[in-house]
């Protein structure tokens, strides 16, 4: 009786590779033109003709010439950015890409780097959501008050999310229960501080606690992705960010409705962020040193690389100023995100990184999540009109970081698509 072989052995190394790659590269954040360029670069230098179709929760790569072709197909999450994995990854694809690995070597390398990465512990993922909105705290406008006030919210945000992995019932519900928990605990700490003595805004503390929550990035990816003809993931990322918005918008709004029952102080309205901050203080210093350590950390950045990370944030913050003093308000998420990709994208020439690695940090400061944020919860409220002037300012902000990328890889293209 004969016995099939394996399928590794059925399906030529060069198909597992890319195969291989196209996944580690989507696990890693990897927007779709981005992961389509690279892939397509490695499949030249192997000597295979390849067309690649990713969406945000399906991967098709057909490989052969026309009428000849071998088809495979995976299913796949949403990828969130990991930073470590993708420089890794890129390196291995870099090697494939100028002939100093073949496709069995490349397989052995992505294989070694899979092994390698490992997942923060909650703990850590915890700190790292605490930085970020306390950081986020005086981006909104908040003192040192709100942000002291912000980290123990964005430790239970975090935690909530940490507790909904790998339960699939609970992942689904992590962002509304995250909200919802994080506005009564955002609450809860309000009037502890103003008992105390210490007058804090808790619209400025809730949002803070919550922006980790907020698919700024994906809304901005998802316009990056239509822009640059990816529709059906651009509107499928585009879609996903919306019911995010909405999720977290109602989490946010059952929290409210709790903390009123039981006597809480209300978060009567929510700020737009403040990133138009001129003045270098010792209070700018930190809230850059929160945000670098809390994206170091739920971005997986290995800690060799949060100096870059927190060289990114300060880009990102000086790139914010100028466009603000030479555009205006209208255009600086052009400008800011234009200037960052420049630097990104000459960075990434010179050390041969993934130009994410380097931009994703600073458009941190950009991304408009909290607009939309704001923008869902007037709709909540019924305030429909103003609900929709808000969304579609979050989507224009989105779309003006999306035109900026594409400027800078204009005037700077970025290596091999990366």
């Amino acid at each position: 009786m004969s016995t099939a072989a394996p399928t590794s052995d059925l399906q030529p190394a060069g198909d597992r590779f890319l195969a291989m790659l196209a996944r580690m590269l989507h696990e890693a954040g990897t927007p779709a033109h981005r992961l389509e360029g690279l892939v397509t670069s490695c499949a030249d230098r192997l000597g295979l003709s390849v067309s690649v179709f990713s969406l945000p929760t399906w991967i098709h790569i057909s490989v052969g010439e026309e009428g000849r072709q071998r088809a495979i197909s995976f299913r796949v999450d949403p990828g969130s950015p990991k930073l470590a994995m993708l420089e890794e990854t890129y390196r291995v694809a870099d090697r494939v890409a100028v002939g100093e690995l073949d496709a069995e070597q490349g397989i052995t390398a992505l294989s070694r780097v899979r092994g390698r990465i490992t997942r923060p512990r909650p703990l850590a993922n915890c700190a790292g959501y605490a930085l970020f909105s306390a950081g986020a705290a005086f981006f909104l406008g908040g003192s040192w008050a709100e942000m002291f006030a912000s980290v123990p919210v964005g430790l239970i945000v975090g935690a909530s999310i940490a507790l909904a992995v790998g339960h699939r019932e609970r992942e689904l519900l992590a962002e509304f229960g995250a909200a919802l928990i994080g506005t009564v605990i955002a609450s809860i700490v309000v009037l502890g501080a103003r008992r105390a003595g210490i007058e804090v805004s808790a619209a400025t503390v809730c949002l803070a606690g919550l922006v980790t929550l907020l698919p700024g990035l994906s809304l901005a990816t998802a316009m990056s992705e239509l822009s640059t003809r990816n529709l059906a993931s651009g509107s499928a990322r585009l879609i996903g960010a919306i019911t995010t918005l909405v999720v977290v918008g109602m989490g946010a709004g059952m929290g409210e409705r709790v903390a009123q029952l039981i006597g809480l102080p209300q978060h009567t309205s929510f700020v737009v962020p403040v990133t138009q901050t001129a003045v270098v203080s010792f209070k700018l210093v930190v809230a850059l040193l929160a945000i670098a350590g809390g994206l170091a950390i739920v971005f997986q950045a290995r800690p060799r690389r949060a100096g870059v990370v927190l060289a990114s944030c300060v880009m990102g913050w000086i790139s914010v100023r100028i466009a603000r003093e030479f555009g205006g308000s209208e255009l600086a998420p052009v400008l800011a995100a234009a200037t960052i990709g420049i630097i990104g994208n000459c960075y990434a020439r010179w050390r041969r990184r993934p130009t994410l690695a380097v931009v994703l940090p600073g458009l941190a400061l950009l991304l408009p999540g909290s607009i939309g944020f704001r923008g869902m919860q007037g709709l909540i409220a019924s305030d429909t009109l103003a609900g929709l002037n808000t969304a579609i300012s979050a989507l224009v902000v989105a779309a003006s970081i999306a035109a900026g990328l594409l400027i800078a890889n204009a005037i700077a293209p970025s290596p091999r698509h990366v």
